[in-house]
């Protein structure tokens, strides 16, 4: 049984990495073809794109009463599209980003304050999912009020090929990220079950870094090709549509009560991590920040992530 499930899970990291590739080459293109920015791109398809599974995952937690689940994913998640894909990216840094605008942070940091009030007293509410919901509004708002059209970087494939066969090509890539990082987390979970772990603990771990995988996949395949501006896009869209379209799902359809742990440790490396993140992003495209820098900085995070990863599962 362990062995089925371990050749599935790497069967479905090896989809998940092939349409991660498609994903990126073809909604760089059809980014291009529209007149928008990768960074735009990146906030927007990329990223709904790559938060499907934690959306997959929250829907499946109500209906199978693993709430908890649920928001370990979310916060896991958003631990570790910064920790450790923010990171990855940095090590992997060839060529500088542009300078990315703080108002597109700013939905960004407010998704991570407004969870950090409604995890106070241990549950979602109707109410405080409705704020979620418009603070969703107010990114996409943003996105598009200030995205930019300025993209001097060479197009990856014909730019004469017809739209429709950009789309056919970006519709199989994101199957293959939604389907493959689907099929990681079942057998990932249940190689996890076999083991004995919390369900908080999976949720946190095993779940948040599977559901992650379509970011970590995007991320390495954008930054082999120099498209980091399309992987600052996607941690920020990722992060801010885990909180505003996955949480409202536990606040409309459940009312149970989450274990403390959630807030008194896990949110608050995610908000930790989230205030490193705008810190870095706003300012490694300036002079004062160099390649050997911004690749220091990229250990630091996912160090950093790895004595969280094995401080929670108590190894040490």
């Amino acid at each position: 049984m362990f062995t089925f499930h371990l050749v599935g899970l790497l069967t479905s990291i090896a989809v998940l990495v092939w349409g991660a590739d498609k994903f990126v080459d073809n909604s760089s293109l059809l980014a291009k073809k529209l007149g928008m920015s990768e960074l735009t791109i990146g906030l927007t398809i990329v990223a709904l794109g790559t938060s499907a599974p934690e959306i997959f995952v929250g829907i499946s937690s109500v209906i199978n009463n693993s709430e908890e689940l649920a928001m370990g994913t979310v916060v896991g998640s958003n631990i570790s599209n910064i920790a450790l894909i923010f990171g990855v990216s940095c090590i992997g840094i060839s060529i500088k980003p542009s300078k990315t605008s703080f108002i597109q942070f700013l939905p960004f940091l407010l998704g991570a304050i407004l969870l950090g009030l409604s995890l106070q007293d241990l549950k979602i509410t109707s109410y405080e999912s409705i704020t979620f919901v418009l603070l969703f509004f107010l990114f996409i708002l943003i996105t598009y009020k200030f995205k930019s059209h300025e993209d001097t970087s060479p197009l990856i494939e014909d730019p004469d090929s017809p739209i429709s066969n950009t789309s056919l090509f970006l519709a199989i890539g994101l199957i293959a990220l939604i389907g493959g990082s689907h099929f990681a987390v079942i057998h990932a979970e249940s190689i996890a079950i076999l083991l004995n772990v919390p369900q908080l603990i999976i949720g946190l771990t095993i779940i948040a870094i599977g559901t992650s995988l379509p970011e970590l996949a995007a991320t390495i395949s954008a930054i082999t090709k120099n498209k980091n501006d399309m992987v600052i896009g996607n941690v920020i869209g990722s992060n801010v549509m885990n909180i505003a379209l996955v949480v409202p799902i536990l606040g409309f359809f459940s009312n149970t009560s989450l274990h403390p742990t959630i807030y008194s440790r896990d949110y608050l490396v995610m908000l930790l991590v989230t205030l490193l993140f705008i810190l870095v992003a706003t300012m490694y495209s300036s002079k004062y920040f160099g390649i050997k820098t911004i690749r220091l900085i990229g250990c630091c995070f996912v160090l950093g992530y790895f004595i969280y990863i094995l401080n929670i599962s108590n190894l040490i």
